[in-house]
């Protein structure tokens, strides 16, 4: 399906609805104002994924949650891991490495954070268009990009031609950058933007 300029308005507007959210959840939990904007939406169709995301084989954090309902699909954030590290270093107050790879307390914190942004734009979603989404226990992984969407892909469920990618942009610590992407299950972005009345 071809996506218009006022659906592709009103999912922005959605962005930035969850973007709010999100910041004032994270100004929570890391006891500092956070800012949160969001520079780019876009619905691409699904076999431009790959292009959107760029350097599959850089290692990124991603958590992935599966949003279950009457419009479900896959819920899923990257971070560069120089973000993430930015991220756990805001959380433990340090400015030292971290070891993403095997550090377990700073993939639980990644993992925390992650669902602070996925369920944010969730919500977002859910208040624009009255769907409710019921999402999943979240997941974490620090792999090459290309193979951690691989895993996600392959799951069970028919995915829709089309794919929102909203790219977000946090201010209040060192710049942290991310991609928000939700991959509707057949049919479901037809029933969002139907309810958007868009």
């Amino acid at each position: 399906m071809d996506i218009t300029q006022i659906q592709l308005d009103a999912l922005r507007e959605i962005g930035n609805i969850g973007s709010g959210h999100a910041a004032t959840a994270l100004s929570t939990l890391l006891q500092r104002r956070i800012d949160m904007s969001v520079p780019e939406v876009w619905a691409v169709p699904f076999v431009q994924v790959s292009d959107i995301i760029g350097q599959l084989d850089t290692p990124q954090a991603v958590v992935y949650v599966k949003a279950e309902g009457e419009a479900p699909g896959k819920a899923v954030f990257f971070f560069p891991l120089t973000s993430a590290e930015i991220v756990c270093q805001a959380l433990f107050g340090t400015n030292g490495p971290f070891d993403l790879f095997n550090d377990e307390m700073a993939q639980s914190a990644l993992k925390e954070v992650g669902n602070i942004l996925v369920s944010s734009f969730l919500i977002a979603l859910t208040q624009f268009s009255g769907i409710p989404f019921q999402p999943s226990v979240p997941a974490l992984a620090v792999d090459m990009a290309g193979a951690i969407l691989d895993a996600i892909l392959i799951e069970e469920g028919t995915l829709d031609d089309n794919v929102l990618f909203i790219d977000t942009q946090m201010s209040g610590i060192p710049q942290i950058e991310g991609q928000f992407i939700f991959l509707p299950n057949e049919g479901s972005l037809n029933k969002l933007l139907g309810a958007l009345g868009v």
